[in-house]
This record gives structure tokens, C-alpha cells and sequence, in this order.
């Protein structure tokens, strides 16, 4: 008796030692993301300063550093300085930048501003139609797995680009062509050729 005691108890440490053990806070943050009463822009407004904003910020490669990498090796730069949301998917970077804006083009919802850093032409998506998930793509503590469907994740990826850019707008606004600006963002890599377009974080206007 006293050795099938020892056996269960022996089972149930070895069955133990491979749970992750979370706190209750914890535990209802998981249910509340794979629950039908999900909020993406709730998620969102609860993780933004205090992680997403953060994180982006630290990931952040000088512009320079990060398109001399890119261009020399694509996958290279991306498996030492990027992330890969998805296995076979873009390399999303974050970069880190400053630039004189060339242009605005807000012909389309699809507004963005372009800005000249070094020798080359970045375009800073400034919405209010964003295409891409860079943002979420870029941070490494969302994923597909903790969510309930893929219209959740799609979801968060939404609701973090709508708050980041509701953040940087008022510094937007005041931003004109010939205006040399300071910003950091997130991109997914493009085809070889195609522009880069990223997502702001933050923005300001730099010394001239």
C-alpha cells in the first residue's frame, strides 16, 4: 500500500513539474483573452504603457544600422535584430530613426508622410487606415495560441495600431514637409524594391 502511495504521489510531482504555475491575476487575464467577452481595445489599453510601448522602444535599431544589415542579408538582419511572427512569415523590425519629411500624401485614408533618413526614403504610415500588423508582429509576448480565434489576434492587432497612432496624432498634426523629425515604428520587411512602410510609436520634431 505504502508503495502505491509512493507511486501516485511520485506521478502527480512529475505531472506538476510540467505546469507553469500562473497567479490567479494571471489566470483571469488568460480566460478574459480566449473568452467570448474578449476586448481587444480593453487588452490593449492595459498593456500599452506599461509593456507594448516599452518593448517596442527597446527593440528600436538605429535606421542606419538596421538598413545596412537588412540590405547585406535580409534573413540574417531578421533572425539577429527582427522578429518572425509566424514561421515562413516577414521578418517585422523596429527602427529608430530621424529625417527631413519629403512629402504627404493624404490622398487616400491610407495617409502617410514621407521621410528621408540618410539615403533613403521611409514612408510613416499615419493612418487612419493602416495596412499591416507590424506593431503586434513586432512584440514577442502576443501570440496566436493565447487567443480564442483568429479574428481575437486579428483584433489586437487593430486595437494597438488605432491606440498608437491616436498617441502620436497631436504630434503629427504639426508636422510639415521640410520639417526634420525624430520617430520610432515598426515594419514588416517588404518584396525587394517595394517601399517601407512603417507604423509610429512616437514622433517629434528634431533640431534642424
Amino acid at each position: 500500500m505504502r508503495v502505491a502511495l509512493q507511486a501516485v504521489l511520485l506521478a502527480g510531482a512529475v505531472a506538476l513539474s510540467g505546469c507553469k504555475v500562473v497567479t490567479i491575476a494571471q489566470d483571469q487575464a488568460i480566460r478574459a483573452k480566449r473568452g467570448l467577452n474578449f476586448s481587444a481595445d480593453a487588452y490593449v489599453a492595459k498593456i500599452w504603457d506599461a509593456q507594448a510601448l516599452p518593448e517596442l522602444q527597446r527593440r528600436a535599431v538605429p535606421a542606419k544600422d538596421l538598413f545596412q544589415a537588412i540590405d547585406a542579408n535580409p534573413d540574417e538582419a531578421g533572425a539577429r535584430l527582427g522578429r518572425r511572427a509566424s514561421e515562413g512569415g516577414a521578418w517585422t523590425f523596429v527602427v529608430s530613426g530621424e529625417g527631413v519629411v519629403r512629402a504627404v500624401d493624404d490622398s487616400s485614408r491610407r495617409r502617410t508622410m514621407e521621410v528621408e533618413v540618410g539615403s533613403r526614403a521611409i514612408r510613416l504610415e499615419t493612418g487612419p487606415v493602416v495596412v499591416g500588423t507590424a506593431l503586434r508582429d513586432a512584440l514577442p509576448f502576443i501570440a496566436f495560441d493565447d487567443f480564442a480565434d483568429q479574428l481575437a489576434f486579428a483584433d489586437v492587432g487593430r486595437a494597438l495600431t488605432a491606440t498608437s497612432l491616436a498617441r502620436v496624432k497631436p504630434a503629427l498634426d504639426g508636422v510639415r514637409p521640410g520639417d526634420r523629425v525624430r520617430f520610432v515604428g515598426a515594419f514588416n520587411l517588404p518584396a525587394a524594391g517595394q517601399p517601407v512602410f512603417v507604423t509610429p510609436v512616437s514622433i517629434g520634431k528634431a533640431a534642424s
